[in-house]
């Protein structure tokens, strides 16, 4: 490269916008749109997430599930081991992936993608405007269950692992831009999957993998607990009743309830009001 190159990448370097350099040197000028696909790609990055069923197979296939998932998110994804549970599972991602974990419940987060309005959600739960998304996502969900779902902007998608109860929570945008597959093992077990946008990897067609019923998240779609994971709609809460099925969701969501007295009569208006 030449020297002109070298200063111009870095300078680039020094600014942290390389691609600004690389339309110098190649005398292409790049879009708005472009430049943040090329960010967005950076943060697109694979992870996979296990949680093995609480009743463990006791026969020869037991932890076959988890040994395939493994072997699929290390070997053929490139991920890293980020936590590993035993047989009660593990959470892998690339390097670069946005990680946060809770330090009073263990509880890990992996987000991929960009949140527009990160400075505004991360204001909501005290946390610098900067804050790393997943952190944000983290204490959102910690405070707000899945209300806040709605209120986020952008191109994202996360998943979260809960050891302590041995569940997962993975929500999508409502165009679904970045796609993440849910599925359950042969022995019970959940899988979460996520593969860069642009890759050759299709999980539906991994042998590798011991899971069935493999199906994206639908958009605006969140998945729940350690038994049941179809997907559910996230939108507003429109009553007390729509509050209590969505708050505490690392358990099997439900959104049914018997009628009486709610406890959450108050809390629901002060939140509406926080977030509104």
């Amino acid at each position: 490269m030449s020297p002109a190159g070298e200063l111009a990448r870095a300078d680039a370097r020094e600014t942290g916008s390389e691609d600004a350099a690389l339309d110098v040197l190649t005398g292409h000028e790049t879009d708005g749109t472009e430049r943040t696909a090329r960010v967005e790609a950076k943060n697109d990055r694979a992870f996979v997430c296990f949680v093995g069923s609480k009743q463990r197979v006791t026969n020869g296939n037991s932890g076959r599930c988890r040994r395939r998932s493994e072997h699929v998110a290390t070997n053929t994804l490139g991920c890293e081991m980020l936590k590993d549970f035993g047989s009660a599972g593990f959470l892998a991602a690339s390097p670069e992936a946005q990680m946060h974990e809770c330090e009073d419940t263990g509880m890990l987060t992996v987000f991929v993608g960009k949140l527009d309005n990160l400075e505004e959600m991360a204001r909501n739960v005290d946390l610098p405007a900067d804050a790393n998304p997943a952190h944000v996502v983290t204490q959102m969900k910690a405070t707000f269950g899945t209300y806040f779902l709605e209120e986020l902007r952008g191109r994202w998608a996360f998943a979260m692992v809960h050891p302590m109860r041995e569940a997962v929570f993975a929500a999508v945008d409502s165009e679904s831009s970045h796609t993440i597959y849910r599925g359950r093992g042969c022995e019970g077990g959940i899988v979460i999957l996520h593969a860069e946008e642009d890759s050759d990897f299709n999980p539906c067609k991994c042998d590798d993998l011991d899971v069935f019923e493999l199906k994206k998240i639908p958009p605006a779609s969140f998945i729940s607990g350690k038994k049941h994971i179809n997907p559910h709609r996230y939108t507003h809460a429109t009553s007390d009743d729509d509050l209590y099925g969505a708050y505490e969701t690392f358990e099997d969501v439900g959104y049914e309830r018997a009628g009486g007295n709610d406890p959450l009569t108050d809390f629901s208006k002060d939140l509406k009001a926080t977030l509104t």
